[in-house]
């Protein structure tokens, strides 16, 4: 069995450790069904998002996807009366990390990191704001607690740096609780910022017009960053093909609205499709090139040649 390089890079080399850690992930995703979770039905998908933000955005100045989770605005107690149970949420992130992984950060950038362990990386923003001490001792803090530890066993080698942001005054006593779940290499890039500190550490990776403006940016996306941008809308489409048992084919992907950039003004129309439904298409046709995918040009923020 061939061990992936960033299963390696995540032991230090040691064969024997990354060949056992790699089995046990490939054990873990066959019992989950994780390689066909892009296929399955997300029934609370809409729920989830009303009650939890997270969401991919653009990308880093390297060229890394921009990845913002706001842990204070998860509602478990409206999301259990709603009836999605923390199984459900921990499913929710797992289609969203296999989106991701497959859509979005399916291209290796240049950069060392990236290129050591033939993974694309991320760049992550958890957003305190909002998350009380209560929070840390309930189960909000268990769904944070199975998210870290299924990222650090089975995801590896998939964050360029990690930002939590936004941190009340009483944040020392709550990271001494997740700091244990992390390797030492992820204590490493994880980095815990003031609200004061905040803005001027996300610029020095972000570019203004690629951040979203709650975050000392300039990205105003139509509609809301946090549902409209490319990537986003993207995989709304994709979850409206899932229900309606239709396929992702690359053909239909380059024709959907998705590739409208997130800063582009859109039709008073077009700006909040109903749910459910399938985002229209753009007039102009595009022309493929490939040299990399879609998905890659719409990671790489760049604008497609429309054919004349």
């Amino acid at each position: 069995m061939d061990i992936p390089p960033a299963f390696l890079v995540a032991e230090n080399g040691n064969v024997v450790k990354a060949m056992k850690r790699h089995q046990a992930t490939m054990a873990w995703r066959k019992q989950m069904q994780v390689d066909n979770i892009l296929n399955m039905p997300q029934k609370h998908y809409d729920t989830i998002k009303m009650h939890y933000t997270q969401y991919l955005h653009k990308h880093d100045k390297l060229g890394h996807p921009l990845y913002i989770e706001k842990i204070g605005s998860i509602n478990i107690a409206k999301l259990k009366e709603l009836g999605v149970t923390q199984d459900a949420l921990i499913y929710h992130y797992l289609f969203a990390m296999e989106y991701t992984i497959k859509y979005t950060a399916n291209h290796i950038c240049a950069c060392d990191a990236c290129a050591a362990s033939a993974t694309q990386k991320m760049l992550i923003v958890l957003d305190a704001r909002g998350i009380g001490i209560r929070d840390m001792g309930g189960e909000a803090f268990e769904y944070i607690r199975r998210c870290t530890a299924m990222m650090q066993r089975h995801y590896p080698q998939r964050s360029l740096r990690i930002f939590i942001v936004n941190v009340p005054a009483w944040f020392g006593m709550a990271w001494k609780g997740v700091k244990p779940l992390l390797n030492e290499a992820t204590r490493a890039k994880t980095f815990i910022l003031s609200e004061s500190e905040t803005t001027a550490a996300l610029l020095k990776c972000v570019d203004a017009e690629n951040l979203p403006v709650e975050y000392g940016g300039s990205c105003m996306c139509v509609g809301g960053c946090d549902i409209n941008s490319s990537h986003q809308r993207l995989q709304r489409v994709l979850v409206d093909r899932i229900i309606e048992s239709k396929s992702m084919e690359s053909d239909e992907q380059i024709h959907t609205k998705t590739h409208v950039h997130s800063h582009e003004r859109l039709p008073s129309s077009e700006v909040a499709p109903r749910k459910g439904s399938i985002l229209p298409t753009l007039r102009p046709s595009f022309k493929k090139d490939f040299s990399g995918t879609v998905f890659d040009k719409l990671r790489c923020g760049s604008i497609f040649r429309t054919v004349k």
